[in-house]
């Protein structure tokens, strides 16, 4: 079974570390994504392009744009897994965020409108 939704993303918000326990396929609306993957991977996506995110592979989304970000996300559900995990980011991950944000990690900040997770509820 899969579960689709809309993710909406604020300018200069974030996602947060997390993963997700199975794979989630997604189309950007508006907006432009620049995620940082576990392994150091920085992917900026542009409105009508895919991505794809591997079960259990961390990662965090940016809003470094002006307008707000909306993403069309399909996720596979895995039985009694919840659809997005907290994580922590690994050491390569936190070097490539600072990279693209020019400073340390940051906390995550996402008012993510229609989101599985919300930053405000932890």
């Amino acid at each position: 079974m899969a579960v689709i939704r809309t993710v909406t993303i604020e300018p200069g918000r974030n996602t947060g570390w997390h993963y997700h326990p199975a794979m989630v396929q997604a189309v950007l609306l508006t907006g432009v994504l620049t995620r940082v993957l576990e392994d150091g991977t920085v992917e900026v996506t542009r409105p009508g392009q895919f991505l794809l995110e591997l079960p259990e592979q961390r990662h965090i989304g940016y809003n470094l744009g002006e307008e707000p970000l909306v993403i069309l996300a399909n996720y596979h559900e895995r039985p009694g897994a919840p659809l997005s995990v907290d994580a922590e980011p690994t050491e390569v991950g936190a070097a490539a965020e600072q990279g693209v944000l020019g400073h340390g990690p940051a906390e995550r900040n996402c008012n993510c409108t229609g989101a599985v997770r919300r930053a405000a509820a932890g």
